[in-house]
């Protein structure tokens, strides 16, 4: 297994193997199911964790994942107790961990005292959608790797100037808007792509959308990772009243996502 979050996606690119990225929101539906779901993500393939702290007012994601949210919230969840969940997760797992969040908790907690949290827990990247690309260098440290964002709209400056952080990999946002699942342009999001790749050397992650194994056989080819939040939040919803039977579907839906991406 090669560890590491930037050695993973650095072989992803030098091999043409396309990664999944798994996007779960922390502690929910409980502590005890969420870890559950989590092993089940690493034993059904996937290849890095991208962990999502419940917030009151997440701007770029969908209604599925913004349900998460709000009901993290309204269980008293924050960023702090996703931090200490985050701990827990990290001595579960072998693969790479990144956590999610938005820049209003990191203000509220302190970058200086987020990063040092960060270190601690020993998750290898950070995603902070709403945080502008001047300031995301303020998030790095030694061990942290921050991770930026771009979309169809974003200029070319703009990807050369995600590209000059010298990123793990670029978060290629697939839509002009919100996460959730829906039907994507295809022709409209590989050239999107292939102008990124052409305006950077970082690896591509692209997601925001996928929901289907389907999906992620036509991009795959035009990506080194394919990130799976919503559909993932979705099955939660439908299994979330029968634990014993959630972590079952939930890695018998990443392995279908490896296997369409391994075709």
């Amino acid at each position: 297994m090669i560890k590491g979050l930037r050695e993973r996606f650095r072989y992803f690119k030098a091999t043409g193997t396309t990664g999944i990225v798994a996007f779960i929101m922390s502690l929910l539906p409980d502590e005890k199911t969420c870890l559950d779901c989590i092993k089940a993500l690493e034993q059904g393939g996937c290849d890095v964790l991208e962990l999502g702290i419940p917030f009151s007012d997440p701007l770029a994601d969908g209604e599925m994942i913004e349900k998460f949210h709000h009901r993290g919230v309204e269980k008293g969840l924050n960023l702090d107790k996703g931090l200490e969940f985050a701990f827990k997760v990290k001595e579960i797992i072998h693969m790479p961990l990144v956590i999610f969040t938005y820049f209003n908790p990191v203000y509220q907690m302190g970058i200086e005292n987020f990063r040092t949290r960060i270190c601690e827990i020993g998750a290898e990247g950070v995603i902070v959608p709403d945080m502008p690309l001047e300031e995301l260098e303020r998030l790095t440290a030694k061990d942290i790797e921050v991770i930026p964002l771009v979309a169809p709209s974003t200029p070319e400056a703009r990807i050369k100037k995600a590209d000059s952080l010298n990123p793990p990999f670029i978060y290629c946002v697939s839509v002009r808007g919100i996460t959730g699942m829906q039907e994507l342009p295809e022709e409209e999001i590989k050239d999107y792509l292939l102008r990124v790749r052409n305006n950077s050397i970082s690896p591509l992650a692209l997601g925001f959308g996928i929901s289907s194994p389907e999906q992620a056989r036509v991009f795959k080819d035009y990506t080194d990772a394919l990130v799976v939040g919503s559909l993932l939040a979705s099955v939660i919803e439908e299994y979330m009243s029968q634990p014993g039977r959630l972590p079952q579907e939930i890695e018998s839906m990443i392995r279908k996502f490896k296997k369409a991406v391994s075709c």
